[in-house]
């Protein structure tokens, strides 16, 4: 049996904000501790990502036990309070689902705002905060785009910098689990896992778009919009989309740390390819 690692593990606790490492964490029903429990809105509550505004891959989130500290490069910062957020709750919207998160107050909004360089607020998914999976009502997930976590491994982005034209970083892909010592997208046959006393059930392979054209700490998509269009080119589903990573729905609480060990516990049949040939 193959040596699975666990070698790296990254949250986002604002949604698009820059990777955070972390050694070790607590993985619940959403998925790890503080992964994107946060989230900038504009007027209307509708969410606002990197996709549109690429600075916000540039802002530094870092989860308190208490609140969240936000700071720049250039060396702005706000510490913020969850006890001092006012009771006001906000209807969000976020990839058309509406969520009742709470409001931060007027000075995260005035900050964001500054930073952002245009009127918005940030939430908070707080625990009455409810989003169910989309196709999964059983499960909830925070802020994330659709699942609670996202598994990618290293030998698959081996696989896809050897293809591509241009470099490629593992943290243009936003995982939050990434794992070694498989061969290239095994990870698509899994279907149930094991980190220790966490259970994992992979859902679907995720798809992919723009985002992952953006350099870490660059504002500026790549002009030929790489890598996405080598992955369009040989890992791209019949209807269209291209894929990398796995998303996954938590079974069974626990804690996971770096080098911890990956068991496969069942496998699926992976997903059909179109031929690269077929454009």
């Amino acid at each position: 049996m193959s040596d699975i690692r666990v070698t790296d593990l990254f949250i986002y606790p604002v949604k698009s904000c820059a990777p955070l490492r972390v050694s070790r964490a607590w993985v619940g029903p959403q998925g790890l501790a503080a992964d994107r429990r946060y989230m900038v809105v504009d007027l209307d509550g509708k969410f606002l990502t990197a996709r549109r505004y690429p600075q916000l891959t540039r802002l530094w989130a870092t989860p308190l036990e208490s609140g969240l500290i936000l700071a720049t490069d250039r060396g702005s910062s706000l510490t913020l309070q969850v006890a001092d957020y006012p009771s006001e709750w906000v209807s969000v919207e976020v990839w058309k689902q509406t969520v009742q998160a709470q409001s931060c107050g007027t000075e995260a909004d005035a900050w964001m705002s500054q930073f952002l360089g245009e009127p918005c607020r940030l939430v908070y998914f707080a625990a009455q905060s409810e989003r169910p999976v989309k196709d999964s009502q059983d499960d909830q997930v925070g802020f994330a785009d659709g699942y609670p976590l996202l598994l990618t491994s290293g030998a698959s982005l081996d696989w896809l910098q050897q293809r591509c034209p241009v470099p490629v970083d593992r943290q243009q892909f936003r995982a939050n689990v990434i794992v070694s010592g498989t061969l290239p997208f095994a990870e698509d046959g899994w279907l149930d896992l094991a980190i220790g006393d966490v259970r994992l059930r992979v859902h679907s392979p995720c798809e992919r778009c723009k985002l992952i054209t953006l350099p870490p700490g660059q504002t500026t998509f790549d002009a030929t919009q790489e890598p996405l269009r080598t992955l369009l080119h040989y890992r791209r589903l019949p209807e269209g989309g291209a894929i990398f990573g796995q998303n996954l729905l938590v079974r069974q609480p626990g804690v996971i740390a770096e080098g911890m060990q990956v068991e496969v516990l069942a496998h699926k049949t992976p997903p059909l390819l179109r031929e690269p040939d077929q454009g």
